[in-house]
């Protein structure tokens, strides 16, 4: 190949513009990446008409889940329920039979409902089969305790005289006594345990109880 000076001349040229330093550029534009979404989003507050009928409807169903809304709408229902007849029953006394059968009645939806938030949480329902069990000794342990008094602690009005004949019931049968109070401290123990957990927000996603309900 013949090289001269001007073939030179322009190669050196051409050299020195390709290895140029090219100025930097300020305010660039920066390149948006994949913006992060979310993996879940949690769906409305269930309303409370909602909720008690939501509770009605699953009157035995102790499986799935049941998110908080859910559960205490219908707690406040319940003690709405009870407060109303409780306080009749100072006016009309016939009420308060009402409201002891309503309680009864009431009981069962309450422990589902409860069983079912605490599957939201991704516990066992058997914290609410134990606090159920005990609840019954606790009744049935009242109920022998009282049983030779028939009527008569009932009947009066007189404080005094109740708590009387309690004392005579605890000393009677201080077997019965001891298991209906452990039964009851036990229980008190468990409520404030199953209180807490039911406070818990709902575990995102499927766990071994089905999908969540707020969590879609």
């Amino acid at each position: 190949m013949f090289f001269n000076r001007t073939n030179i001349n322009q190669y050196i040229k051409k050299m020195e513009q390709k290895n140029q330093l090219q100025p930097p550029v300020f305010n660039q534009p920066q390149q948006s990446g994949p913006q992060y979404q979310p993996r879940v989003s949690a769906s409305p507050m269930m309303d409370p008409v909602e909720a008690v009928k939501t509770c009605f409807r699953k009157y035995f169903d102790f499986k799935g889940r049941a998110r908080r809304s859910e559960y205490w709408w219908f707690v406040l229902f319940v003690m709405i329920v009870s407060s109303v007849f409780n306080y009749g029953g100072l006016l009309l006394p016939f009420l308060s039979y009402v409201g002891m059968l309503c309680s009864l009645l009431l009981l069962i939806p309450q422990f589902a409902a409860m069983t079912r938030r605490l599957h939201d949480t991704g516990r066992s329902g058997w914290w609410v089969a134990i606090l159920a069990i005990l609840y019954v000794v606790v009744l049935v342990s009242m109920a022998i305790l009282v049983a030779p008094y028939g009527t008569q602690l009932f009947e009066t009005t007189d404080s005094m005289v109740q708590a009387e004949m309690m004392a005579d019931a605890f000393q009677s049968n201080p077997v019965v006594a001891t298991v209906m109070t452990g039964s009851a401290l036990l229980g008190l123990l468990l409520m404030v345990i199953t209180f807490i957990f039911t406070l818990l927000d709902s575990k995102w996603g499927e766990n071994k109880y089905g999908p969540s309900p707020k969590y879609q």
